[in-house]
């Protein structure tokens, strides 16, 4: 459970310092995006790994892929909610 938590985490800290080089933001620190990735992720890859039908006992490459779409969805919600928000 913890080494896959740590790939979690790790996927998203990747993903968010990938995503924080090519995304615009705004004037906004690139440490929140890193953040809220790694956090999607964990999340996410949680959420895969408890519905799968391996669990979270045993390493899961398939977790990390739902780890890497979690952190993507919660940038892209991220960055939706910040553009909206700029437009009002």
């Amino acid at each position: 459970m913890f080494m896959n938590l740590v790939c979690w985490l790790a996927v998203g800290l990747v993903a968010g310092l990938v995503a924080g080089k090519f995304v615009n933001q705004r004037g906004d620190d690139p440490k929140m995006a890193i953040g809220l990735a790694a956090l999607g992720a964990a999340v996410c890859g949680f959420i895969f790994a408890y519905f799968s039908t391996v669990g979270v006992n045993e390493f899961n490459t398939r977790s990390l892929w739902g780890a890497l779409v979690g952190a993507a969805v919660v940038l892209v919600g991220w960055h939706v909610a910040r553009g909206l928000a700029a437009r009002t």
